[in-house]
């Protein structure tokens, strides 16, 4: 009986050597390209994924070159890498990721929005990457969009500029995100809902995707979550900017409800008294 005929597996990519990727460190956080391609050269390995430390490495320091020589050999242009250049401030880097194809407008995931949404803490690298083309309200999955992000996280004066920009706060549940904000919630509920933010809808209301992603989530309207956190500031805005108190939330309750559950006086004691 003739045998099969199998083919050998081909041997696993091999790592390089830990004393390889110290010296490739060394060479990407001086720019000395030579070094990094001879290296690289020597050692090559279709195995790139020890070499993203060396990549950190180039984008801490913003050298563009080092980054464009690391994705020349295979590097994976992985967001995580463009993340950490946002963060380093890294702008030549950027620009060569935006060069080589990164899409900066691609969700990381159905849950998760674009790059763009993780820089918006940072008014400077916010603006810069709107001038390099991110869009405002491009949207995940789910009623998730980077303006939900800077609901939540912009500087006031940051988001003003945001919507003066386009910010669409019809879409991604801005009133909700900007009620987990640590400070000025009710500065920045005022200015979205003066841009037209809807208040009186319940959370995923008018985007059944998201609806049947949270199934069990109890989804009210801002005033809703407020009333539930306790925020009795808040509760007190949203009632004088005509919050309907009598709508109920997926599990048929209204704010009033939502605040004596969680055991809310003096919220209870705004939503019967206003």
């Amino acid at each position: 009986m003739t045998r099969p005929n199998y083919r050998p597996r081909p041997p696993p990519p091999r790592h390089l050597p830990e004393e390889v990727i110290k010296q490739l460190k060394y060479a990407a956080s001086t720019n000395d390209l030579p070094a990094i391609e001879n290296l690289l050269e020597t050692h090559f390995t279709t195995n790139t994924i020890g070499l993203h430390p060396v990549m950190s490495e180039a984008l801490k320091r913003d050298h563009a070159a080092a980054v464009a020589k690391l994705l020349s050999y295979g590097v994976n242009m992985h967001y995580s890498s463009v993340l950490e250049a946002v963060g380093f401030k890294a702008k030549a880097s950027l620009e060569v990721f935006l060069q080589k194809g990164f899409d900066i407008n691609k969700p990381l995931s159905e849950t998760q929005p674009t790059v763009f949404a993780y820089a918006i803490k940072d008014t400077e690298m916010t603006l810069w990457l709107l001038e390099h083309g991110a869009d405002l309200n491009k949207s995940t999955y789910i009623d998730l969009t980077p303006m939900s992000f800077a609901a939540e996280y912009a500087p006031p004066e940051l988001l003003r500029e945001l919507l003066n920009r386009g910010g669409d706060v019809r879409r991604g549940e801005v009133l909700q995100y900007a009620l987990d904000r640590p400070a000025d919630v009710v500065e920045v509920l005022g200015m979205l809902i003066d841009h037209g933010a809807p208040l009186n809808l319940t959370m995923y209301e008018n985007h059944q995707a998201s609806k049947n992603l949270y199934p069990f989530m109890g989804l009210g309207t801002p005033l809703h979550k407020a009333a539930e956190m306790g925020k009795a500031d808040v509760v007190r805005f949203l009632l004088e900017r005509k919050a309907d108190r009598n709508i109920r939330d997926q599990k048929g309750r209204t704010a009033l409800q939502c605040a004596q559950t969680r055991g809310h006086k003096e919220v209870v004691d705004i939503l019967k008294s206003i």
